[in-house]
């Protein structure tokens, strides 16, 4: 990496910032947020009939659960970029 110290204070920044943004857009999907219901893939179409609500309902908190833990995942990947950002500015720092 050549990056410098401000280059990686930047990552550190973006990363808390997607940590922080990527779990509490998690917390809604897992909480089943209806201002995210449009964000939500579409049902899968063979799973149920239109007409059977409890099972198109289980299939929407599927949705709602998957989505959160893609989130979680996601944020997750954000840790590790930021701990690697901060290791590298650590470095970075000692040098001069």
């Amino acid at each position: 990496m050549a990056c410098g110290p401000k280059c990686m204070a930047f990552m550190m920044l973006m990363s808390i910032w997607g940590i922080i943004f990527l779990s509490i857009l998690g917390g809604l999907y897992y909480n089943q947020s209806v201002g995210l219901f449009e964000d939500l893939p579409d049902e899968d179409k063979k799973a149920c009939n239109v007409a059977d609500w409890d099972c198109r309902k289980k299939e929407f908190v599927k949705l709602y659960q998957q989505n959160a833990y893609n989130c979680w995942v996601a944020a997750g990947g954000y840790v590790v970029v930021g701990t690697a950002a901060a290791l590298r500015f650590a470095c970075v720092r000692s040098r001069l």
